[in-house]
């Protein structure tokens, strides 16, 4: 339905604009209406005649752009409200913001070619031009990567936007503009009006949606709290107006789409940024049913308690019997919470051991498995061919690849997450009663090797397409890979020791690409690059580094594995939103000694000790290495490299070569060429390649 059409009835075109602004009901008596006359104060109406279809459009317009205007230069008061009558000024108050620098105190500052060009250059440009580059660049960056609360053709019209929505967007998108050092001021006006909205009762499906915008951005910012209330409270509103029941959805709602998008995307940034196990939380397993249960099981539960239905997305697919792409990303990133538990528990030395039936890894990989037959063919790795796709074509239909590439990277991230050997070795190391078997051993040494290989090959695709994600999700899930290739870089096989390097050299240059917008991934930077200068001891790891063994500082994993990344600037983990009076205490990082450690040798054979895990890492590789291009130089390394190599008798995985790659000619490792770095692909000696493996 029209936007406008939906404004006119839930508004009066007729109100004054002193009623306009303090968003009261307008008697529309004139000349003067009475309660402009109650206040003493002047009142105006707008000189458009009733009845024109420019006339509401045009007024909602100007107001908006007073508004904008207002906020862009420090809430200091516009010439035209000099004309109202003293009283109005706590009105008008009510809805600026704190001062902040004008937009005119600040130039072209930022060097990075992905923050400039974007249109912003003009700082006097008008506010509605603003507005729509704001909405052009949320749908360029992040509609669908992760949340999808509207489409393009909703907010087509940006007169009709609300206030509380356009300065969300405008917190979101500034990011990435010239515009981003008034983010901190558009977040305060957007928390502003929304609260307005709230105190008066007067919210609307915008109101949710820009705290959803809100709390995404928070995320992006890594302060988790502040992100986190402005979730819990747009989740309580959307239970307020029984969003969250499946009969709140009839057929004659002309915005039933656009709630349920609005509600499953808060359920997006739910299972990858909510809190885990917290008592006000709701447990993990709640939607269990919903997710992996069979279309008859859900036939048969009560409509008043049932979730509500998934939204409309017929993206690449080939028949309406097809879960489009965001939806089974959704379904994926519901594991990924349940793995995100999973962890945690890990961390409060609670593991059940992983190869009981009822543990939770076991209940995990059922739930994971089940979810790999709602997969259509037609959205599986080897139907869509995303590596054979031109890169124009890919950024024309981002709706679709960047979900997507959203499900690939957490369907491989929570088998390395499962499988990562840290978790094993530091269970060992605290409950001398657990004993892991070798089997398991061997065969989560493959898995975890396997799939972060897989992260690794993902990131050679988005780079050699030169694709440009947001979420934070993807940071994370490099650097989830980066350390189990920090833990391969000291096998014993000089063939997986040189992958591993090279690998963990891509996963470290992919996570600083994401630095320049998101505060979130520059703290998960930073831990990484502690932890590599602890596993390492040197500032720097290039390929000479050849270690016999690293150590693993525990603190750091726990931390990069649960996502502790709060910025360093942030006086405390809840900057923004907390009087200091209610501020949870901030504990000083830990001192990395020995006894925060982990040594770890990975041996040829398993060998399982406390310091060890391995599952026979020569016996993933192929026997031999296939040649090099003629057209590229040797290095002095490469010579090093093309040695025969036996793998041991009792090989069990001697025809997987997608544990290696034969890497580009050797570069320096921190000027590894993201965006240009190319994946390496074809068949070695009548093998089939890695990608034949372990794909979805």
């Amino acid at each position: 339905m029209p936007r406008e059409g939906t404004r006119g009835r839930l508004r009066s075109h007729e109100a004054c604009l002193n009623c306009r602004r303090k968003k009261t009901r307008c008697p529309a008596e004139k000349p003067a209406c009475s309660s402009c006359v109650r206040l003493n104060q002047q009142c105006l109406y707008t000189a458009v005649p009733r009845g024109s279809r420019s006339g509401p459009s045009a007024d909602r317009l100007a107001y908006l752009e007073e508004k904008v205007n207002l906020i862009l230069n420090g809430g200091r008061s516009l010439p035209q409200d000099q004309n109202h009558g003293g009283n109005n000024e706590s009105a008008d108050t009510a809805h600026s913001a704190p001062s902040c620098p004008s937009s005119t105190d600040f130039g072209p500052s930022l060097n990075d070619p992905f923050l400039l060009g974007m249109g912003f250059e003009d700082s006097k440009i008008n506010p509605s031009s603003r507005i729509s580059q704001a909405v052009d660049l949320y749908f360029q960056y992040c509609h669908r990567q992760p949340i999808w609360c509207f489409d393009r053709e909703e907010v087509k019209d940006t007169s009709y936007i609300s206030e509380e929505l356009v300065c969300s967007i405008l917190t979101l998108t500034s990011r990435f503009s010239q515009e981003r050092n008034e983010l901190q001021h558009y977040g305060d006006s957007a928390r502003t009006l929304v609260m307005l909205r709230i105190a008066n009762g007067t919210v609307e499906l915008e109101t949710i949606e820009s705290l959803c915008l809100l709390s995404f951005s928070s995320f992006l910012d890594g302060n988790n709290h502040l992100g986190r209330f402005h979730l819990g409270l747009a989740l309580q509103l959307c239970r307020s107006a029984m969003l969250d029941l499946h009969s709140s959805y009839g057929i004659e709602c002309p915005s039933a789409e656009r709630k349920k998008r609005l509600f499953w995307s808060l359920q997006c940034l739910e299972q990858v940024y909510g809190q885990i196990n917290d008592i006000l939380g709701v447990p993990g397993d709640v939607l269990r049913s919903f997710y992996v249960s069979t279309s008859d099981e859900r036939g048969l539960k009560n409509l008043d308690t049932s979730p509500p239905p998934l939204p409309n997305d017929d993206l690449g697919c080939t028949s309406s019997a097809d879960l489009g792409i965001w939806n089974l990303a959704l379904h994926f990133g519901w594991v990924w919470s349940r793995v995100r538990s999973y962890v945690f528990d890990c961390a409060q030395s609670r593991l059940k051991e992983p190869w009981r039936h009822d543990s939770m890894y076991a209940m995990i990989l059922s739930d994971l498995t089940e979810l790999e037959n709602k997969l259509s063919p037609c959205h599986r790795y080897d139907s869509v061919k995303f590596y054979e796709r031109r890169a124009e074509e890919l950024r024309i239909n981002r709706e679709y690849w960047t979900p997507w590439l959203k499900l690939q990277f957490t369907y491989h991230s929570i088998l390395t997450v499962l499988n990562h050997p840290f978790l094993y070795i530091v269970a060992s190391q605290y409950n001398h009663n657990l004993t892991i078997p070798n089997t398991f051993w061997r065969r989560s040494s493959e898995l975890v090797l396997l799939h972060a290989t897989w992260v690794v090959r993902l990131i050679d695709m988005v780079s050699e397409k030169k694709m440009r994600l947001i979420d934070p999700f993807f940071g994370h899930a490099a650097a989830i890979a980066a350390t189990v290739h920090l833990y391969y870089c000291c096998a014993k096989d000089p063939r997986l020791k040189y992958k591993s390097k090279t690998d963990f050299a891509k996963c470290r240059k992919f996570l600083k690409s994401f630095v320049s917008f998101s505060p979130a991934c520059e703290k998960l930077n930073h831990t990484l690059d502690k932890m590599t200068r602890i596993a390492s001891g040197s500032e720097k790891v290039d390929f000479d580094w050849e270690p016999s063994k690293i150590h693993l500082s525990i603190p750091l994993m726990w931390d990069l594995l649960q996502i502790n990344c709060t910025p360093t600037s942030q006086e405390t983990s809840a900057a923004g939103l907390l009087h200091p009076s209610l501020s949870p205490a901030v504990f000083p990082e830990e001192v990395e000694n020995s006894s925060s450690t982990l040594e770890i040798i990975v041996a040829m054979s398993p060998d399982i000790t406390v310091n060890t895990a391995d599952g026979g890492s020569a016996a993933h590789l192929p026997p031999t290495l296939p040649p090099r291009v003629a057209t590229a130089p040797a290095s002095p390394a490469s010579t090093t490299m093309g040695e025969k190599l036996v793998a041991p008798a009792d090989s069990l995985m001697a025809n997987t070569p997608w544990l290696w790659t034969e890497p580009p000619q050797f570069i320096d490792m921190d000027n590894l060429g993201y965006p240009e770095s190319e994946s390496t692909m074809g068949n070695v000696d009548g093998f089939s390649t890695w990608w034949d493996f372990g794909n979805l």
